[in-house]
């Protein structure tokens, strides 16, 4: 699912931009004088959001766009050997990018980045300066029949280049499916398409705008997972639901969860065994049946809301949940724990039991808003930790 959010806008982004180049010359004059500064535009946008989101990746992916522009429409590579070896380089260092963590635009963890961005210069300029032999061999050698590749003016190892690095980020996208992997997959195809298509105005306006707006959609998608996302578990978080109770309305049930006797499993096995627990738990209630959505709410506080259902409709799902936390067995191990933790040493590994208490509540309740509807479910929890604890209570 993951994958597939982030893939799809990439896709008509990619899609779009090769029928937008088709169609290039069919575009009225007066738009074209206008389309001619969306690229400089997006730059600037993109460049100045992911500084604010300090979003490094995407921050790089638009100068990589910015150089490409530049030395196209600037001319820097006139001859056939700075050519190729702009069009070769350019998509190396994009992997290259995209490979490093993100770690910051103004830091000194992105030194790595900066880094092998200066030395792919440096290298271009001391091949431009010199143009040796091994290097004009390598780059500008038709290694197959010249024939069959009149359709490019690209060199044979440029387009060998070009198409490893696009299957070797095609299957990052599939092994660490991400919005910014999926944006670099679709700024490393524009370029490519870019340094085919070479210095007209049609490639430097509709491929770099279509990179810019993928970095762009890459931006939000960040941006919206780190508002509404909780970072531990995955779930929506407790501004998802108020947007969500925000919009609800008729008949709606809402379930409080807690984790029984949390606190004194942090104090016994530690917090990074705690935090493992939150989002073992996150994993089945985002399965809840019943269309129950979760949300985390606080702490080791869930929520669950079930739309058009009453609490007595809800409860069998929600003991179900229950149950399948209760029947749940979580591995404690050794290595989960931190060497200077004295505190309950464990010689080997051990399985322990984790169960929730759950309150419910319904609009059909005295209440006037969701608010008041969860919070009725919030004293239903408590009455159902006075009861023992893994249990429901209406």
């Amino acid at each position: 699912m993951i994958m597939i959010k982030s893939l799809l806008p990439v896709l008509i982004m990619i899609t779009g931009a090769f029928y937008a180049y088709q169609k290039y010359e069919l575009i009225p004059l007066p738009v074209l004088y206008g389309i001619i500064f969306i690229p400089a535009m997006l730059a600037f946008l993109v460049i100045g959001l992911s500084l604010y989101f300090n979003r490094s990746k995407v921050f790089f992916y638009a100068v990589m766009v910015v150089i490409a522009n530049a030395a196209l429409g600037l001319r820097w590579a006139e001859t056939d050997l700075s050519y190729a070896l702009l069009s070769g380089l350019l998509p190396l260092q994009l992997l290259v990018l995209i490979l490093l963590p993100d770690r910051g635009i103004i830091s000194v963890r992105a030194i790595p980045a900066y880094a092998s961005m200066l030395l792919s210069a440096a290298f271009a300029v001391f091949i431009v300066m010199n143009s040796p032999v091994w290097a004009t061999h390598f780059l500008l050698t038709d290694w197959l029949p010249a024939r069959y590749f009149d359709w490019t003016q690209l060199s044979q190892t440029v387009l060998a280049i070009s198409f490893l690095v696009f299957l070797y980020t095609l299957v990052l996208c599939f092994l660490r499916p991400s919005p910014q992997i999926s944006a670099g997959l679709g700024v490393v195809i524009m370029l490519i398409a870019q340094m085919h298509s070479g210095d007209v105005s049609a490639s430097l306006n509709v491929f770099s705008t279509a990179a810019l707006i993928m970095c762009l959609n890459s931006v939000t998608q960040e941006s919206w997972r780190m508002a509404y996302l909780d970072e531990l578990t995955g779930l929506p978080g407790r501004r998802a639901l108020r947007e969500k109770f925000q919009q609800i309305n008729g008949l709606y049930t809402i379930a409080m969860l807690d984790v029984d006797h949390f606190k004194k499993f942090n104090d016994t096995y530690g917090h990074d065994t705690g935090d493992a627990v939150l989002q073992m738990i996150a994993a089945k209630l985002s399965r809840a049946t019943g269309g129950g959505l979760a949300y985390r709410y606080g702490g080791e506080e869930f929520a669950v809301v079930f739309k058009g259902k009453n609490s007595r409709d809800s409860v069998q799902h929600l003991q179900a949940l229950r149950e399948v936390i209760a029947n749940s067995d979580f591995v404690i191990n050794r290595g989960s724990r931190r060497k200077s933790d004295k505190r309950a040493k464990l010689k080997k590994n051990i399985s322990v039991a984790v169960s929730v208490s759950i309150g419910v509540a319904d609009s059909n309740a005295d209440a006037s808003s969701p608010w008041d509807v969860l919070k009725l479910a919030d004293n239903a929890l408590y009455r159902a930790k006075q009861k023992g604890r893994n249990c429901v209570c209406e």
